[in-house]
């Protein structure tokens, strides 16, 4: 799946992502590939990624992974 990069935290270590099915997901540092990617990530940035749900007690959460930089 494809989207964009809508919110950026670099100094916790990660961001949302608003795919192209309109929800948002959660992406980790160590999610996108190259890991040195994260530094030069910027707001409004295009990633490819493989969508998952992450149970986590209370229901499950929306998480992007395996994640790269759309050029």
């Amino acid at each position: 799946m494809t989207g964009t990069v809508i919110r950026l935290l670099p100094n916790k270590g990660f961001c949302f992502v608003r795919g192209s099915d309109g929800l948002t997901r959660f992406l980790h540092a160590t999610q996108l590939q190259p890991n040195s990617a994260f530094d030069t990530l910027r707001e409004g940035q295009g990633v490819e990624f493989e969508p998952v749900e992450v149970p986590d007690g209370k229901g499950n959460k929306l998480r992007a992974i395996n994640a790269k930089l759309l050029e």
